[in-house]
């Protein structure tokens, strides 16, 4: 057997991941010394390619130069979609590197330690993604490049899923237990639970058909949206009402009690929607809690990250984190067709030119930041034209909101609170009005927020008796809160108006809930804030959900837009492919990781294996 400290064996993949932890609120230069030393040992590995005659079929492995050159890749950006597209293209053997700006990947999905002493021994937080769903569509990652999630990470379902606090001060569970969830529904509103085991079941119903038409299976023409392969099994267990109209009209079939329509629509919060706007079919979303449950990564999400870029390490992808990438290079097809069947391209990839200068010739690009600052700030506009009017048609978009994330280090618990927690308005309607100056916290407002506690579940997230309770504050993001400023006749607060007026509505909500004065508990504090959002993660107005999830903006009708009517479609260009949460199907990490496996298929199938033939000299 190989020695449990050999590259890529389990024992130095926990070895690596325990450092990294170690290292996440290291100074610049030490974090620069230590990436530089993984870079080495990952060019030391042996270079290998998988050949298949499909994708589908077993893999084996061979010596490159056995085979032939390999086809470059090079992937702009380390999140979840970057570093997912990365093992699956190395093992279908492509020469794949990553180019990421920041010193380490994983975009938002990560954990951080902050505290007093700033060191790995204060609180930690999860201070992107800290619910894992789908849990499946993770493995399946995995599974793709020949591995088991298990061998990576250890996850646990968080039970009970959620704990809701509404604006009286009473709270509702989100149970797994159907009987357990039925009578506490009963207590609420007579019938209520009889009624949920009816809605669930057609909620569920949303989610299995949905997600076989419409996210399994890529979006390339209108024509998809009355294709019965596709939505005939949808339309025949769902009433095509329900799934279009808004999903206020839907929970008042079910539920009179403002409570439970909102218990069970709150979601509507991650896709940048409100209950009021949302099509009913994102039902989907609380049927996804209920019945596949929430889940835990044991030690946080930077297991998440951490595990995703093993498999890349392991596959020999070459990651060059604090690399900048001023411009995806194109070049015009002039009069030539497009090589690709199909494609109606007018230009063709030709690598990346970093903000150093340097230009690295690809064969395939994929750009994993957020789709529209790609095509407003990656793409030259004088040798691509029709890039400038992609870019201005997601200028003003509709988007997702932005948020003000706090993480307070407590030197106390809060008896409580559960693992995840939202935080629900009186004001069911209003509340959805995303703040946009600091007035709109004034008391005595209450604000839908969520709330991460997960020392309810891991004690190692923060000091003996201490929590880190991370909050997720909703605002308007930096684009609509300028729109709405200008109409309602008001300056722009600065983001530290914003920040101090968020933290006391908080606060004060806190308090009223009975869970006391927070502030005598708060050792330390770090605040995330809209500009920082936008500035560190390349996110399009700081709205960081991405693009929003209206009926407009799915399916074929999210970018890159593939209507199948060329005045609506966005332009191609061969070689040129996106993932992330504001590209098809949309955001969220089971979301992406999806998206990663339609967008590999897309580039086999256009490009083939990374194998070149070789040449008869």
């Amino acid at each position: 057997r190989d020695s449990p400290h050999a590259p890529g064996s389990q024992q130095e993949r926990h070895r690596i991941t325990k450092m990294s932890a170690m290292f996440a609120s290291a100074p610049v230069a030490l974090k620069a010394v230590v990436a530089d030393r993984g870079a080495s040992r990952r060019k030391s590995l042996p270079r290998v390619v998988t050949v298949r005659n499909s994708v589908a079929e077993g893999a084996t492995k061979t010596s490159a130069a056995k085979t032939g050159d390999r086809q470059k890749a090079i992937v702009v950006g380390g999140g979840v979609g970057g570093l997912g597209m990365a093992s699956r293209l190395a093992h279908a053997g492509y020469d794949v590197t990553i180019l990421e700006k920041n010193e380490d990947t994983g975009g938002r999905a990560r954990s951080e330690f902050f505290g007093p002493d700033a060191d790995a021994s204060g609180w930690r937080f999860d201070t992107g993604p800290s619910l894992m769903l789908l849990p499946d569509r993770y493995r399946e990652q995995f599974t793709a490049v020949g591995k088991k999630l298990e061998d990576y990470m250890d996850i646990e379902r968080v039970d009970p899923a959620y704990r809701a606090h509404f604006g009286d001060h009473t709270s509702l569970d989100l149970l797994y237990d159907t009987e357990k969830m039925r009578k506490q529904l009963d207590e609420v509103e007579f019938g209520a639970g009889g009624r949920y085991i009816d809605w669930l079941g057609r909620a569920r119903a949303s989610l299995d058909y949905g997600v076989a038409a419409f996210i399994e299976r890529d979006a390339n023409s209108i024509l998809d949206f009355v294709d019965l392969s596709r939505v005939g099994p949808l339309a025949l267990a769902v009433n095509p009402l329900d799934l279009l109209l808004p999903q206020f009209q839907q929970m008042k079939k079910y539920f009179k009690s403002p409570k439970l329509r909102a218990l069970f629509s709150y979601q509507e919060l991650y896709v940048g929607l409100s209950p009021y706007n949302a099509p009913g079919v994102f039902s989907l979303l609380a049927a996804t809690e209920l019945t596949d449950g929430v889940w835990y990564p044991k030690g946080g999400f930077d297991k998440v990250r951490g595990s995703l870029q093993a498999l890349c390490d392991e596959e020999g992808v070459e990651i060059r984190t604090g690399t900048s990438v001023e411009s995806i290079v194109t070049e015009p097809l002039g009069g030539s067709p497009s090589a690709i069947a199909g494609s109606k391209a007018t230009q063709v990839v030709k690598g990346v030119k970093l903000a150093s200068g340097e230009m690295i010739e690809a064969d395939v690009v994929v750009a994993n930041p957020d789709l529209p600052c790609v095509w407003d700030q990656m793409i030259d506009k004088e040798v691509f034209p029709e890039a400038k009017k992609e870019a201005e048609r997601w200028e003003d978009a509709d988007y997702s909101a932005s948020v003000i994330e706090f993480n307070w280090c407590l030197d106390t618990q809060i008896a409580d609170l559960l693992h995840h927690n939202v935080f629900l308005s009186g004001d069911y309607e209003g509340s959805w009005v995303r703040p946009c100056v600091a007035s709109d916290f004034d008391a005595p407002k209450q604000h839908n927020f969520y709330c991460h506690n997960p020392v309810f579940t891991d004690p190692t997230c923060a000091p003996a008796g201490g929590s880190s309770i991370m909050v997720l504050l909703p605002v308007a993001n930096i684009n609509e809160q300028a729109r709405m400023c200008k109409k309602r006749g008001l300056p722009v607060p600065t983001e530290e108006e914003m920040v101090a007026a968020g933290r006391e509505a908080i606060l004060r909500r806190f308090e009223e809930a009975g869970h006391g004065d927070l502030r005598l508990h708060i050792k330390h504090e770090s605040v995330t804030t809209p500009t920082q959002w936008r500035e560190k993660f390349n996110i399009k107005h700081g709205a960081v959900f991405g693009l929003s999830h209206g009926l407009t903006q799915l399916a074929a009708f999210r970018p890159p837009v593939r209507t199948g009517i060329a005045a609506l479609d966005s332009p191609e260009c061969d070689g040129l492919h996106f993932v992330g949460a504001s590209t098809r199907p949309g955001n969220g990490v089971p979301l992406v990781l999806m998206g990663v496996k339609v967008a590999f298929d897309a580039i086999i199938k256009m490009h083939g294996a990374g194998v070149k033939a070789m040449r008869a000299d």
